[in-house]
């Protein structure tokens, strides 16, 4: 290396992920992010470039992908995530981006499943209780990002 030339700083690349969120008539969003969180069976999982190859059950509830310091959020009733090569591919049940949610009909539906699930505790629709309210509990959260 001679004096007075520096050398080239080398471009390095920043890592990132390639995020597919599709449901059975959209894709939701299909673009790059630093990370994305979702509500996997067993817990919150995040997922950052150069994760291991992974494939889990997703339960409703708030999924966040970030880029570059935007983080954007939705509300997810379940599905299934898949992580492979940098690529994280999710596929939802239902999946509303913030904006999309009406908080007049998720508070309405959080009421019915509440009442649902202190009516049935012994009867069948119990667990469908459960179920609705944990979704119409997720949708709310995921409305109050974008109105705060």
């Amino acid at each position: 290396m001679s004096e007075g030339h520096p050398s080239p700083t080398p471009r390095v690349e920043r890592p990132t992920l390639r995020v597919t969120i599709v449901t059975d008539d959209r894709v939701v969003y299909d673009g790059l992010a630093d990370r994305v969180s979702a509500p996997a069976t067993l817990g919150m999982i995040t997922v950052l470039p150069h994760h291991v190859c992974l494939i889990t059950t997703l339960e409703p509830g708030e999924l966040i992908v970030k880029w570059e310091g935007e983080a954007k959020y939705y509300a997810i009733s379940g599905g299934f995530l898949e992580v492979r090569d940098d690529e994280v591919t999710i596929l939802g049940d239902t999946v509303e981006r913030a904006e999309e949610i009406d908080v007049a009909r998720a508070e309405a539906a959080r009421q019915r499943a509440e009442a649902l699930v202190h009516t049935a505790r012994e009867r069948p629709e119990y667990l469908a209780g459960l179920q609705a309210l944990q979704r119409s509990r997720a949708r709310l959260k995921v409305a109050q990002r974008v109105r705060r």
